[in-house]
């Protein structure tokens, strides 16, 4: 069964918001599944806290999503959106 990456980033994120209801997810895939890019928009005051001090924290939820996707030999990208 493959990662619901959507899902994963909205467990991910949601967290980190003041208001989750504004996060949106969009995921597009090629037709044998192998890359997978992800569309991320929250509100413009939260960014700080998504991205945290250096970057750290987003970082650290790519890894999350391509170590998912590794196990099933595909790629994620995930995009920023405001």
């Amino acid at each position: 069964m493959l990662p619901n990456y959507p899902e994963l980033v909205k467990f991910l994120v949601s967290p980190l918001l003041d208001d989750p209801s504004l996060l949106l997810v969009d995921a597009e895939s090629t037709l044998n599944n192998q890359r997978i890019w992800l569309r991320v928009s929250f509100a413009a005051g939260d960014k700080g806290k998504v991205f945290g001090r250096g970057g750290r924290t987003i970082q650290a939820i790519r890894y999350i999503l391509e170590a998912a996707a590794r196990t099933h030999n595909q790629q994620v990208h995930m995009e920023i959106f405001e």
